[in-house]
């Protein structure tokens, strides 16, 4: 199941890229995925399900590499693990295939504007709802009005989005390795501080 979903998900965003939203048929992104039409609905009631499907491989890849990457992470001070969150989620949403996604987006959105939304939701809203969920079992944020804790996870990924988001999007070299990093420094940085003035906690230390 995990293979032909796989499959599935490579094809339609091929599909999606090469014959934009409107273009792309479910029988034909079946038919290159090389399943059944049955088996595609299994997995994917809608176009729109498949869309978001493919917003999801694109922003959150799974393989044993990445995982094992953010696991070694997620063991070292929430100041290094924002750090990571911070230059993971620039490489990914400035990313190949996430670029030809939102211009697919910017394309039909005349005719298809809930893609924004969809789009929105899958490249910006799901981050932040990952890393609420992750702060929320910190002891860092314990006691925290899960308002205040949700407002300073917005806070960090607005600090990281810039105008190489644009360059990227228009084509020109995207932001150096050090700039992405140093972005991610500096939001890293401002959440740890935040959380210190709330919080106090000694056991916090900015990267």
């Amino acid at each position: 199941m995990a293979r032909k979903r796989a499959a599935i998900v490579a094809a339609a965003e091929q599909a999606f890229v090469r014959d934009g939203y409107a273009g792309s048929g479910m029988e034909s992104i079946a038919r290159e995925a090389g399943v059944s039409i049955m088996t595609l609905y299994r997995h994917a009631r809608t176009k729109d399900d498949l869309f978001a499907a493919v917003i999801e491989s694109a922003c959150h890849p799974v393989d044993m590499e990445e995982s094992a990457k953010i696991e070694d992470a997620m063991k070292k001070p929430l100041a290094d693990i924002l750090l990571f969150i911070g230059v993971m989620f620039q490489e990914r949403i400035r990313g190949p295939k996430t670029t030809n996604l939102l211009r697919v987006v910017m394309t039909e959105m005349r005719r298809f504007p809930h893609l924004g939304e969809l789009a929105y939701n899958g490249l910006i809203n799901a981050h932040v709802e990952r890393l609420d969920s992750f702060l929320s079992a910190r002891a860092e944020t314990s006691g925290m009005l899960a308002e205040q804790r949700r407002r300073i996870g917005r806070d960090f990924f607005d600090r990281l989005v810039s105008l190489d988001d644009y360059r990227v999007l228009l084509g020109l070299p995207p932001a150096l390795a050090q700039d992405i990093r140093r972005r991610a420094e500096l939001a890293a940085r401002e959440v740890v501080a935040e959380l210190e003035r709330d919080l106090p906690a000694p056991h916090l230390r900015e990267p």
